[in-house]
């Protein structure tokens, strides 16, 4: 209930404890059993940081956890996935790979710096591994080495 009294200006509020019905309990329960449940879900989210992009798993390219990019040996070169387009929407750790971006099911990819040439000759995945944090010997591409 409010009072007011115009002769003194003052305004009085009579507080009443909330009385809440069965319904209205159950319904304050179960938007506090979504809203944690939704939190639980979100913190699983930082998965995305943990491994390479999960959209190209089953490839065959080896993940490079430190970086959480994928690297491999192609027509006799090291490359490496990168963030061209991908680096827009990344909010992962610096120097890591977007563990979730790829432009119509490509993946973001470059060359590899040698240890002491422009490109790093190879002849299998493994032969990068000296390399694999190495930065990229020209500009990021998409797709067509892979095809």
């Amino acid at each position: 209930a409010v009072v007011s009294t115009q002769s003194t200006g003052i305004l009085v509020t009579n507080i009443t404890p909330l009385s809440l019905s069965r319904q209205g309990l159950t319904m304050i329960t179960t938007v506090i059993a979504v809203t944690l449940l939704f939190a639980a879900v979100q913190g699983g989210s930082d998965a995305q940081y943990k491994t390479c992009n999960y959209d190209f798993t089953g490839k065959g390219w080896s993940c490079n956890a430190a970086n959480l990019c994928y690297y491999g040996c192609i027509k006799g070169s090291c490359w490496s996935q990168c963030n061209g387009a991908g680096a827009v929407g990344w909010d992962g750790p610096s120097g890591t790979c977007n563990t979730w971006y790829d432009l119509n099911n490509n993946i973001e990819w470059c060359w590899l710096s040698g240890a002491g040439s422009k490109y790093q000759s190879c002849s299998k995945d493994s032969d990068c591994d000296g390399v694999k944090m190495n930065g990229c010997a020209g500009s990021c591409a998409v797709g067509t080495a892979f095809g």
